[in-house]
């Protein structure tokens, strides 16, 4: 049989579960803020002409690595 061990907050208390949960959450947020923010990026970049592109320095394909980057925002 195969055992799986969970790590929980060395905290006790309905109080610090609160906080890890509210934590947690506010985590998943900013993660999911990140991840819209950074599909905007690659949609407006993908959005251009190989010229508009040029201007910025950039091929098309370097829109990947650009978006990640925050190269337009």
């Amino acid at each position: 049989m195969t055992t799986l061990t969970v790590p929980f907050p060395s905290g006790r208390g309905a109080g610090t579960r609160r906080f890890s949960l509210l934590r947690f959450l506010n985590d998943f947020a900013d993660g999911l803020r990140e991840g819209i923010a950074l599909a905007k990026r690659y949609d407006a970049l993908d959005s251009m002409s190989d010229t508009e592109l040029a201007r910025l320095g950039l091929r098309r394909e370097d829109i990947p690595q650009a978006a990640l980057a925050g190269h337009i925002r």
